[in-house]
């Protein structure tokens, strides 16, 4: 189902929503706990909220982020915010304990996971991958800590042919695990850094095959119960859950339309989990506080083994503080959980818009309970529709941004789509002056021309040292040609 609503009724929409989000602190948040704080804090928290729903609210009258935002202070009670609705179609506002898919954070789970099986004697990450899994890469020296690293080859999950078939929507775990074992390694283990999800499903699978449980058991015994997370579970293929929010990507200039499924198969391990903001929030300052890992296991789990990256976990600095945490983006939903050892304080971004838009909301809500000034960015307002002029078939075709990342351009019923590899597609809205919007990726791109006027490469940015990627020969460009969603 679409919902395009005419643009004189998204305008008074988005003006509604635009108001809404400005309204005094109770209407959109929720203060956790029972406890009455100090009134000093009570007006800074008010103040932090209010400078949060002001620059989150363009946002959301964009229809580029809708969802629940919240951060947490060790030893204090969480701070909720919900924006927008968990089911357009109905008109379902979000709730504070509405339940997402967290995509990518997944990932330091499975690492925990792994790290616990460790602690118990049961496998050590130094370990070579088929000692668990003898009929994966039985001849390559794999070892289980460079799955965890993303420096192992194993191939990505999203250029599986099995993926590509059903655009994710059909699949099995055995067989997503023996297409990734029959496929080449990109690189010799350990000699390059390269992100794959599907490594974090081979990991799963030596979870599995340790534990001698379901990687959602697991999940759900060893982790999410001892730390009460009643939230936090691995989603099956057609489980029903109350409190689930629907998922959505972006459509046209200001549209959404439900996200399709992706099968539990191809996102066990690597995006595969489900929570709510408390819990997540909860987890990430419960993982960072001495519980469930031990201090040597913390510290291997947080330490950048390079490319700033630990066990499932990035390492990086924000605000100029050391930070550490993860995003995702997967079937309709946008994530983020941050944690800031230094200042003791948790952020959670929790959306069901599948836009990087995400990556301004984390920085507004850091930036507000951090109390640090920045400028928080807006949508863009010159998206537009596109001029009759423009030849959209003259787009087409492959751009080549390197041996292992080609961008396919496709154009269909007046509209412009973008593919990384076989990812998921993003649609292209114009801007003006040559310019494409990816309101899925939140990125301005440019088409380049040559000395004759035709189409030759593609400009993934606007700054002066964006990425080009020149355009492949025709032949080239019908070999990666993909069927549209």
């Amino acid at each position: 189902m679409t919902n395009r609503p005419t643009r004189r009724t998204r305008r008074s929409a988005r003006l509604r929503r635009a108001l809404l989000c400005l309204l005094l602190i109770g209407t959109g948040s929720w203060v956790g706990g029972a406890e009455r704080e100090d009134p000093e804090r009570d007006t800074r928290t008010q103040d932090r909220v209010a400078r949060i729903d002001a620059a989150i609210a363009p946002f959301v009258a964009a229809n580029d982020f809708m969802g629940v935002v919240g951060y947490r202070f060790d030893g204090r009670p969480p701070v909720l915010l919900h924006y927008g609705q968990a089911q357009v179609e109905l008109d379902v506002p979000h709730r504070p304990d509405g339940i997402f898919r967290i995509g990518s954070i997944s990932k330091q789970v499975t690492a925990v996971a792994i790290l616990l099986l460790e602690q118990d004697g049961r496998l050590a990450i130094d370990d070579r991958v088929s000692r668990y899994l003898p009929a994966f890469k039985p001849d390559d020296d794999l070892r289980i800590e460079q799955l965890l690293l993303h420096t192992s080859g194993v191939v990505d999950i999203y250029d599986l042919d099995s993926f590509a078939r059903s655009a994710g929507a059909l699949g099995r775990f055995d067989a997503v695990l023996e297409e990734l074992a029959a496929r080449p390694l990109t690189h010799a283990p350990g000699s390059a850094y390269a992100y794959s999800n599907g490594g974090y499903a081979v990991l799963a699978a030596i979870v599995e095959r340790v534990s001698g449980m379901p990687y959602g058991r697991f999940v759900e015994t060893r982790i999410a119960v001892p730390l009460g997370l009643m939230s936090l579970r691995h989603v099956e293929d057609g489980d029903v859950r109350s409190g689930r929010v629907q998922g959505y990507e972006p459509l046209g200039i200001d549209g959404l339309r439900p996200a399709g499924p992706v099968a539990a198969a191809f996102l066990i391990g690597s995006g595969s989990l489900e929570a709510d903001a408390a819990d997540l929030l909860a987890w990430t300052t419960a993982i960072h506080s001495g519980r469930l890992l031990s201090a040597a296991s913390h510290e291997d789990f947080i330490r950048d083994h390079g490319n700033a990256y630990g066990y499932g976990i990035s390492v990086f600095r924000r605000f100029d503080r050391p930070a550490i945490g993860h995003d995702g983006r997967v079937a309709g939903f946008s994530s983020d959980a941050a944690r800031y050892p230094d200042d003791g304080l948790s952020v959670v971004v929790l959306g069901n818009v599948q836009s990087v838009a995400r990556d301004d909301i984390r920085r507004i809500v850091a930036a507000a309970a951090l109390d640090v000034e920045i400028d928080p960015g807006t949508p863009p307002g010159d998206l537009r529709p596109v001029p009759a002029s423009i030849d959209l078939r003259s787009l087409v075709g492959a751009y080549g941004f390197g041996p292992n990342l080609t961008v396919s351009i496709d154009a269909r019923d007046g509209a412009v789509y973008a593919r990384a590899n076989r990812g998921a597609e993003t649609e292209l809205i114009y801007r003006g002056d040559g310019r494409w919007f990816s309101r899925m990726l939140y990125t301005t791109v440019r088409f380049g021309r040559d000395a004759d006027g035709r189409v030759d490469r593609l400009i993934w940015g606007e700054s002066d040292g964006a990425p080009v990627g020149p355009r492949l020969p025709t032949e080239g460009n019908q070999a990666l040609a993909r069927p549209g969603r």
